[in-house]
């Protein structure tokens, strides 16, 4: 990924999830907390209804949950 493409190094990301069929549906819109935890953490740049993530570090998301934990590798 290119991390100078980013909004002050943050991006939007949503699952997809797919059942064996073929079907599948997009994650539904939350509010993310505006301070991830984790030793690296941060608070994003804009509101979303998708997770926002920090380019170049390990984040943890729950399905559908608002929360976020942001590490170093």
């Amino acid at each position: 990924m290119d991390c100078s493409a980013t909004e002050d190094g943050w991006f939007e990301l949503k699952a997809y999830v797919t059942e064996q069929s073929g079907s599948g549906w997009w994650e539904g819109g939350f509010t993310q907390v505006s301070q991830c935890n984790g030793d690296v953490g941060g608070c994003q740049p804009y509101t979303s209804g998708n997770h926002m993530a920090r380019c170049g570090f390990v984040n943890v998301f729950v399905y559908e949950n608002g929360g976020c934990t942001i590490d170093s590798f």
